[in-house]
């Protein structure tokens, strides 16, 4: 029910919002040891973040050549983190159970405490509380992150008591300049290396081939949509992918796979009901909660073009060099997508943004305008998701 999901969504922001009065409290833990080694990096952002920190990730065993480096990463990115062979330990975290689960909170940190490194990289832009709290409670003798996302695009430190982030920010021997809000990620995650010492130039990410059983990749062709996103706020009508999907199957010899979480599943019979023509449903298969992430990243790979709203679907396109094409919200526009590399790229499939192309691009970090909330009341979308056409994607698909 709609009451319930908005009081689970209020009730995690309450815990949230809790949680920074434990900063006061807590000591900021240094090692025992004075020779303590190694590498700490927390990365526990969503998917899609992780896939584009990978161009950076790659460089960090360069950077700290005979150290070892241990990664923190959120548990649904634990295998691809594992499978890229750029970091010697992954510990895991559930990211979402950590920020509102007070016994699991402390279990974390308590795992810590018996660990010491030399230096922990706290590598977001966006940091929120939990992300600092664990910085906190892990013993280095260095502790570095960027200067923090103010914006509310970064709405758990953004609702912060302005003198718990100063606590926050303390918990740091260094912080890093972020470069400024107009970034593209892939941009940021190079200035942070370069702000380590490290001479590098941001590029597409890479994801290296993984195993996976052979049974889960479809024949060839064929063409992966991937119509959920994180909120609905971001989610293209599916009826419309549904007219993108039977343009394609009239005009192109290729079968289409959807996918997405088990979530999402109720998408694939509203995608195949709107497909006008009977004959052509067969050819449109259900892949959603049915594979791994690393088998997801596979199926990808093997497909000729990914369609899909702002969500992970397109960073693994990114990752593992399929075409995308990615109907797009402008709320944060440039910060995400379009992808914008600092070395030469021309050789790599390209991620084509179809948008609204509207003058609020980059809302986010302004006022949302009175058009764009009424469509939020009517729709459920943000009127720049709304106005993205059909023909756009179809004229895309050249």
């Amino acid at each position: 029910m709609a009451w319930r999901s908005v009081w689970n969504k209020a009730y995690r922001w309450i815990r949230i919002w809790f949680t920074q009065f434990r900063a006061a409290r807590l000591k900021n833990r240094r090692p025992a040891a004075y020779d303590a080694q190694g590498i700490l990096i927390i990365k526990i952002d969503a998917i899609g973040d992780f896939l584009i920190w990978l161009d950076s990730a790659e460089q960090y065993k360069k950077l700290y050549v005979g150290q070892k480096i241990t990664l923190v990463c959120n548990t649904f990115c634990s295998d691809i983190a594992k499978n890229t062979g750029f970091f010697d330990e992954v510990i895991s975290i559930d990211s979402k159970k950590f920020e509102t689960d007070l016994s699991y909170k402390k279990e974390i940190w308590s795992y810590f405490h018996n660990r010491a490194f030399h230096t922990v990289l706290q590598t977001a832009y966006s940091r929120t509380i939990d992300m600092d709290l664990l910085a906190r409670n892990i013993p280095a003798k260095e502790k570095i992150a960027f200067v923090a996302d103010e914006s509310r695009v970064n709405l758990s430190r953004f609702i912060t008591l302005r003198h718990i982030r100063k606590i926050l920010d303390d918990s740091y021997d260094r912080l890093i300049p972020s470069g400024g809000k107009d970034l593209m990620e892939l941009e940021r995650n190079a200035v942070f290396l370069r702000g380590l010492g490290h001479q590098f130039q941001a590029g597409y990410p890479s994801l290296p081939q993984m195993s996976v059983r052979q049974e889960i990749i479809p024949p060839k062709p064929y063409i992966v949509i991937f119509p959920g996103a994180s909120s609905g706020k971001k989610m293209w009508p599916i009826n419309r992918y549904a007219q993108v999907g039977e343009h394609i199957l009239m005009k192109k010899g290729v079968d289409l796979y959807l996918c997405g979480g088990q979530n999402e599943a109720y998408l694939f019979e509203q995608f195949v009901e709107a497909i006008e023509h009977n004959k052509l449903r067969n050819r449109v298969h259900n892949l959603f909660g049915k594979t791994t992430l690393s088998e997801l990243a596979e199926i990808i790979r093997n497909a000729e073009l990914l369609i899909g709203n702002d969500t992970s679907g397109i960073h693994f396109a990114a990752a593992v060099n399929t075409k995308g094409i990615c109907i797009f919200g402008e709320f944060a526009y440039g910060r995400f997508l379009p992808y914008r590399c600092e070395r030469d790229c021309k050789e790599h499939e390209p991620i084509i943004v179809c948008s609204a192309k509207k003058h609020c691009a980059g809302c986010a970090y302004e006022k949302i305008t009175a058009a764009c909330k009424e469509n939020l009341l009517k729709t459920g979308r943000y009127q720049c998701v709304d106005e993205v056409t059909v023909d756009q994607v179809i004229r895309a698909l050249s």
